[in-house]
């Protein structure tokens, strides 16, 4: 499995992120928005389909949570997202946990480090027990 180094990813890129964003600071804005309001049902998702061992599922949740990730130029979200696809997609269930927990904790990293941009910011603590 591929362990990746958080402090040498970029957690997003600002400017990248408003220019495929048209320079659209709402939409910038709207974008925030989403992902955080998103990213936490699509990691329950993903949780869930790894515990029921449904491969599609998984590879959805985390493709899913890739794409949200990619419009901030999130190196390390994409990375971890691509890393839980890859191992939902060929079905390697024993690599999933770690992979999972390093999506969520890049996810939330985007998320603070977004949080500055957007007036209120959700916890994206899950309300499940792991």
């Amino acid at each position: 499995m591929q362990i990746i180094h958080s402090r040498i990813m970029k957690t997003y890129d600002h400017e990248g992120s408003l220019r495929r964003m048209g320079d659209d600071p709402e939409l910038f804005q709207e974008m925030v928005g989403l992902l955080r309001s998103d990213a936490p049902p699509l990691l329950d998702a993903l949780h869930e389909a790894h515990k029921a061992g449904d491969a599609v599922r998984m590879h959805r949740a985390a493709h899913t949570l890739k794409g949200l990730a990619s419009n901030f130029g999130a190196e390390r979200a994409v990375a971890a997202a691509a890393e839980a696809e890859r191992l939902a997609k060929a079905n390697q269930s024993a690599g999933l946990p770690a992979a999972i927990r390093e999506l969520e904790e890049a996810i939330a990293e985007l998320i603070g480090a977004l949080t500055p941009s957007t007036p209120t910011a959700p916890n994206l603590e899950m309300s499940r027990s792991r």
